[in-house]
């Protein structure tokens, strides 16, 4: 972390600065933001951002150790479970909690991870916003050495491959009504990536098809899949093809990872910042008896529905027995109080996103995302006041 330089960027921020940098962003995108952005980025050092980026490589390579693999097989259910699965993610995030360690150094320590895209089109945005607004030079948003050019590059290749660009798309439910429609903007402007519903994409034979803003009918031959099989279960979502459909379709970002790189695997995962973790299923007395100790998690939500940072018992005996298998209690993380505000110091969670091309032996790490705040959850739903909210890492050397 750099509070000094925190500071320094902070006392130029005011209330007409950051209303400025949010209609800038706005008319960019062409739309508002429904989320909180912060008044400031997250300003951290380039030896602290290895170290998340490090970790968050070693972790997701952890999650395709062979035993993990077996493990996360059992989350495929039949009618999820789509064909041809790659052999590694294509996306990945791994967030982390900035803690302190017993001798006072910042340390990350793992909260959540999903073999699943983030918002690599906002967040970049957002940093040219930040950079551009308050006359920065000196830092960047960007990790492994990437710059704009090669960031646009990377995506560029990994979404499209070889495919006519006019063939792929973004596919989300209802994506005018997502609150994360400013990255399907955002995406548009970096790369030229087109938005589709997934509601309008029809099967004939194996193919998809969709109707462009033309009218025309295209096939869709590679998916960028930004829609969320909880969010598709809850809407009641009638699709006109099935997930294990044979269909000559690629995937940029295959679905399964979605499953395999979750919470399920977290009470398996050995690396060094990640917390303890059980099972509800598996709790021990011992466990039960330091509730105080943990975080009960659902498996499969995001956006921190359902998370209950203070359980009881009585909140684990509510969960039905057949149900207990896919709830788990996280050893609590203590986040350092470590970013200054005007308003005091704040908790920061970093998220690292990564990209894996198949000619790279690693997954490269890319980009952040940060949430800041003063309470107990981190989300950009429950940081709503001023110098709290969603925003984003510049590296200082």
């Amino acid at each position: 972390m750099r509070p000094d330089l925190q500071q320094e960027f902070n006392g130029g921020v005011t209330t007409k600065s950051h209303a400025g940098l949010i209609a800038s962003l706005e008319r960019r995108l062409g739309l508002p933001i429904e989320f909180r952005v912060c008044e400031m980025p997250i300003i951290i050092s380039s030896e602290f951002a290895s170290e998340m980026s490090t970790a968050a490589q070693e972790i997701i390579e952890e999650c395709l150790s062979s035993e993990n693999l077996e493990r996360s097989a059992t989350t495929l259910q039949s009618r999820y479970r789509v064909r041809n699965e790659a052999a590694r993610p294509l996306f990945s995030v791994v967030d982390f909690a900035v803690t302190v360690n017993d001798s006072g150094a910042y340390v990350p320590r793992l909260i959540e991870l999903q073999g699943f895209p983030s918002l690599f089109g906002y967040q970049w945005m957002l940093a040219q916003e930040f950079m551009r607004h308050y006359g920065l030079s000196t830092v960047t948003p960007f990790l492994s050495g990437l710059d704009e050019s090669s960031y646009a590059d990377l995506l560029r290749s990994a979404i499209f491959a070889d495919c006519d660009p006019r063939e792929v798309a973004l596919v989300e439910i209802d994506p005018e009504k997502q609150k994360t429609r400013p990255d399907f903007s955002a995406m548009r402007e970096l790369i030229g990536l087109q938005t589709v519903n997934i509601r309008q994409v029809k099967k004939s034979g194996k193919g998809l098809f969709w109707i462009d803003a033309d009218g025309q009918t295209r096939p869709l031959r590679r998916i960028f899949n930004r829609a969320i099989i909880d969010e598709l279960d809850d809407l009641g979502v009638d699709l006109s093809f099935s997930w294990n459909d044979d269909l000559e379709v690629e995937w940029a970002g295959h679905p399964n990872w979605y499953f395999r790189i979750s919470k399920f695997l977290l009470p398996y995962l050995r690396h060094h910042t990640v917390p303890r973790c059980v099972r509800v299923s598996d709790a021990s007395e011992s466990v039960l008896q330091d509730l105080d100790a943990y975080v009960l998690k659902p498996l499969y939500a995001f956006a921190g529905k359902g998370v209950n940072v203070r359980p009881t018992l009585a909140d684990l005996e509510a969960v039905p027995a057949h149900e207990r298998s896919e709830w788990i209690l996280q050893e609590r993380v203590q986040y350092a109080p470590c970013v200054p505000t005007p308003e005091g110091s704040n908790y920061v969670e970093i998220r690292i996103m990564l990209v894996w091309p198949d000619e790279q032996p690693r997954p490269v790490p890319v980009m952040t995302l940060a949430r800041t705040g003063r309470g107990a959850l981190m989300g950009a739903r429950y940081n709503v006041i001023p110098w709290t909210g969603s925003s984003g890492c510049l590296i200082a050397g």
